[in-house]
């Protein structure tokens, strides 16, 4: 071993006992799903390395004291809950069926949808959603829905009958098997090749990265390592880095339409009359952004994407 030592051997001789020998962070993430692709890309954007064998559901990191755990995603906040493993990835809607304490780390922006009440386009005599108290429901999320219904009825009783179908829940109206069915929606796609439409949101979710409750110290401080790493890639693929250059006369109106993370920085150019600048600008407005630069006089615009960030949380 070199006396330097790798960047993992420094930070773990910096830190305060990150890691006891055997004291591994064990990281839960979905073993499949909609959104375990690009759950994977954002390990391997952090630099998390490990390698998969095809008859195993847990991995261990090459470069870190830390295991992966493949595991459903309906089943990864009840595993973080009761701190069989330390971390994990899954939806907020999960984790608000399971009902348990976890520790809300970061919001990941990944598989953004809405959990909806859903009803035939057909609906003839139901005008409002509560008009489907004392219905039949569908869901795969069934404490959420009895949850959603019990509030409907603002403490009332009714005769709402919950039932729980593991997959392909879109199809119970068209069966027979439901009136309305309380089920994800991404693009809608889904829905609406079933001939259903949204009779109400009950929830927003995307996931989110969760900690057990009463986690050690050791691990509290390499998470807080992961979570620097998570959130510069999750910086890096939602901004660009944008240089321009600007009459000096234009700046204010330049600063307004790229103010960048914190401030942008302003470079003075041989031309006294112009100024350079650079900025992080969103990748999901940049082309808007050029627009309205070039109707006041920018010049030179150039765009470039980001591998990976770091110190802009």
């Amino acid at each position: 071993m070199s006396q330097q030592g790798s960047p993992i051997e420094v930070g773990t001789r910096l830190g305060s006992g990150w890691f006891a020998d055997g004291d591994r962070l064990k990281f839960a993430i979905p073993k499949k799903g909609r959104i375990a692709e690009k759950i994977r890309e954002l390990l391997a954007g952090c630099d998390i390395k490990y390698t998969k064998s095809a008859r195993v559901d847990i991995a261990a990191c090459t470069n870190m004291p830390m295991d992966i755990v493949f595991l459903p995603a309906a089943d990864i906040a009840m595993y973080v809950a009761d701190g069989s493993v330390d971390i994990g990835i899954t939806g907020q809607d999960i984790i608000r069926e399971t009902g348990r304490p976890v520790n809300h780390e970061i919001d990941l922006g990944i598989g953004a949808c809405r959990l909806c009440v859903q009803w035939p386009r057909s609906h003839e005599g139901k005008s409002t959603v509560k008009d489907m108290l004392g219905t039949r429901v569908v869901t795969s999320f069934p404490n959420i829905a009895k949850e959603y219904f019990n509030e409907l009825a603002g403490g009332e009783p009714h005769s709402t009958e919950v039932k729980f179908l593991h997959g392909s829940v879109e199809a119970a109206c068209g069966m027979g098997l439901a009136d309305c069915i309380v089920d994800l929606v991404e693009t809608g796609d889904t829905m609406r090749a079933a001939g259903l439409e949204i009779a109400s949101v009950i929830m927003d979710s995307q996931a989110v990265l969760i900690s057990k409750p009463n986690t050690s110290a050791g691990h509290l401080e390499m998470i807080q390592y992961l979570k620097r790493r998570v959130v510069g890639y999750l910086t890096a693929t939602k901004y660009c880095y944008f240089c321009y250059n600007c009459p000096k006369e234009k700046l204010p109106e330049a600063e307004k339409l790229t103010p960048g993370k914190r401030s942008p920085t302003v470079s003075t150019l041989e031309d006294s009359d112009w100024v350079a600048v650079s900025v992080l600008a969103k990748r999901s407005e940049i082309q808007g952004i050029m627009d309205s630069l070039e109707l006041i006089g920018a010049k030179d615009m150039l765009v470039w994407d980001l591998k990976n960030t770091r110190g802009f949380e």
